[in-house]
């Protein structure tokens, strides 16, 4: 199977969005020329761009804020529950103290033999 190029389907393709804006452009000309030709909305377009763009708590600088929020609760979720197992660690090593220098230092009685067997 082999693939052929059809110039009349080429050409038959439009850009719909520039289409779209000429054509809306065209027919809302008038109220748009009033628009921008208003004072108030001048002065609103004038500072939604400051707000948006400008100001020192700018709307990009809110949302990586608001990302850093979300990070830094949930790593205080994970410390949290970091913070509950060793809290029940230590409660383990307070009720068997021997079992526990036994495991992980490996300590033994004078008359005792330590085997090793590692998994």
């Amino acid at each position: 199977m082999t693939l052929r190029y059809i110039p009349a389907l080429h050409s038959s393709i439009n850009f719909v969005p520039m289409n779209f804006l000429q054509t809306f452009y065209n027919n809302y000309k008038p109220q748009l020329r009033r628009l921008v030709r208003n004072r108030y909305f001048l002065v609103s377009a004038g500072f939604l761009i400051h707000v948006i763009f400008f100001d020192h708590s700018r709307l990009i600088s809110q949302w990586q804020l608001e990302r850093d929020i979300q990070k830094l609760e949930q790593d205080k979720e994970k410390y949290q529950k970091q913070i509950e197992e060793i809290r029940e660690e230590q409660l383990e090593i307070g009720k068997n103290k021997e079992r526990f220098a036994r495991e992980h230092y490996y300590m033994k009685r004078a008359d005792e033999d330590v085997y090793i067997v590692e998994e």
